[in-house]
């Protein structure tokens, strides 16, 4: 097997890096939802969500615009064409200008008319429900027009800033959430506006950290209609697998509220923020790892992107499940401390969204390969088949009144097929990966690692009867985790790379 050890040392620092700002912010996260919680209420908190999913409905132009400038823009530095940067980018940035303009557009109107005559609004909340559109609106548009920056920075593999930034957005909203406590007049409006700031502080130092490290980002304007072709066509069938996406994320929360209480919504929007909080480990191996799998086919180095998928794939699921393990363990317990009231349904969908997202980890790697060959209309298609006949199933489960907890779950089990629909693509568009090799020597050992420390630590916990006991089995399997991960999780290669990362951290602190 190729050696993992090429370029880790930058792959390593920037795992580190990231894994450094997802702790902080996951933390912060966490307490912030406590207080607005507390602040809002378990009403004014499920009618927030529920309207900035309407938005969020129309923010699929997004993602997938940010998906394809940044494949882009890696594929050139990998190509090692700098000349070309400031052309793709000047070209992304107008794009984004008049994507944040065709939103503007459909949130004013199609969007506008949604939320008012269809979402179930508790009465006397109309009109602080309309606000908090309007700044979500705001929101969406600014964060926009921020992505060809983002894109740049993470392309540039710059992630020292990009998890500062993080930081900073994740403390902002903390101390906005403290002023609601002292607000006495609509603090559902004045959360809104808040949350608004957000962006617009994020994009003016994005713009001010570009224009003075990175020369390509000095917009000029320029136009190249066949390059905008090759851009707009890879970010066209994206489109459709980030619309399939918000549809099952937000569409959910929106079917609920037809069906079920804001309530409902309120534990909904617990599940989404133990789960985001958790899954910044996701999101950060992906923006870690991302461009040197792109830039890695660029360049042709079939050998390095075959044996840093498999890596990357184990890597980002064990540091997922040797955190999320002990929270699954002790879920009432940290919700209870976590939360003054815990809306019903709380742990439930806490521990479904971190089932699916633990499926979500592994698989993840295998769509960057996908995506770095720019071959996605077949991949985009299945995909957002889907996630939309999910989306229809929900609504017929809920229809024919099934319970709850068990039409959520719908989401885990998505998420279980859509490894197999990213390993059928990427065995069929990257001439180097191989389906079978995949199976054989990730999802296996991640498997068995797994059932292994389960089998062992759930029987134990079944039986703690104390707190005391209970923190003791839940660290005992923390390092259970580890061992088993390290040990049969990870090839001998693999160990290596590991072992060569830590021995590189534990001699440059001395």
């Amino acid at each position: 097997m190729p050696s993992v050890n090429h370029n880790t040392s930058r792959i390593a620092k920037n795992t580190i890096v990231l894994y450094v700002r997802m702790i902080v912010t996951m933390l912060i996260t966490l307490y912030t939802s406590r207080i607005v919680l507390k602040a809002l209420g378990f009403d004014d908190y499920g009618l927030y969500n529920v309207v900035g999913g309407v938005v969020a409905l129309m923010s699929f132009l997004k993602s997938s615009m940010a998906e394809s400038t940044q494949r882009f823009l890696s594929y050139e530095i990998g190509k090692g064409n700098t000349d070309n940067l400031k052309n793709i980018f000047s070209v992304c940035l107008t794009t984004h200008f008049f994507i944040a303009f065709i939103l503007l557009v459909l949130s004013e109107t199609v969007g506008l008319w949604f939320l008012n005559s269809k979402l179930n609004i508790p009465e006397g909340r109309e009109i602080a429900a309309n606000w908090i559109y309007q700044f979500s609106v705001v929101a969406l548009c600014t964060s926009i027009i921020s992505v060809p920056f983002s894109a740049d920075i993470i392309s540039h593999e710059k992630m020292g800033y990009f998890a500062f930034l993080s930081i900073l957005d994740a403390v902002l909203k903390l101390v906005f959430s403290f002023l609601l406590l002292f607000w006495h007049s609509d603090r559902l409006i004045l959360y809104g506006f808040l949350m608004m700031l957000v962006p617009i502080i994020n994009i003016t130092l994005n713009v001010t950290y570009c224009f003075r490290r990175h020369p390509e980002t000095h917009y000029s304007y320029f136009w190249d209609t066949s390059l905008f072709k090759s851009i707009f066509s890879f970010s066209g069938w994206t489109i459709w697998g980030q619309l399939a996406i918000v549809g099952s994320n937000q569409g959910t929360s929106i079917l609920v509220n037809i069906f079920h209480s804001v309530t409902v919504n309120a534990a909904l929007g617990v599940g989404h923020q133990v789960n985001h909080a958790v899954t910044g480990l996701i999101s950060n191996f992906q923006t870690a790892f991302k461009p040197q799998i792109t830039k890695s086919y660029a360049s042709g180095d079939s050998d390095y992107l075959s044996s840093l998928t498999q890596y990357a794939a184990k890597i980002s699921f064990y540091l997922f499940f040797i955190v999320s393990f002990p929270l699954l363990l002790n879920i009432d317990f940290v919700l209870d401390l976590w939360l003054d009231k815990v809306p019903d349904y709380s742990n439930s969908f806490c521990i479904i969204y971190i089932v699916a997202s633990a499926f979500n980890a592994v698989s993840a790697p295998i769509y960057m390969n996908i995506f770095s060959t720019g071959r996605i209309r077949g991949y985009q298609v299945a995909m957002s088949i889907a996630y939309f006949l999910e989306l229809i199933v929900l609504y017929l489960l809920l229809k024919l009144g099934f319970s709850i907890v068990a039409c959520i779950s719908l989401k885990a089990v998505l998420n279980f097929v859509v490894i197999f629909i990213r390993l059928a693509y990427a065995h069929k568009e990257v001439e180097s990966f191989s389906g079978k090799r995949y199976i054989r020597n990730v999802l296996f050992p991640l498997l068995f690692s797994v059932l292994l420390t389960s089998l062992i630590v759930l029987p134990l916990m079944h039986f703690a009867n104390n707190t005391w006991a209970k923190l003791g089995i839940t660290l005992f399997g923390v390092v259970l985790s580890i061992l088993t991960a390290y040990y049969i999780g990870l090839n001998r290669h693999e160990r290596e790379a590991v072992l060569g990362i830590v021995r590189r951290l534990v001699f440059k602190r001395r």
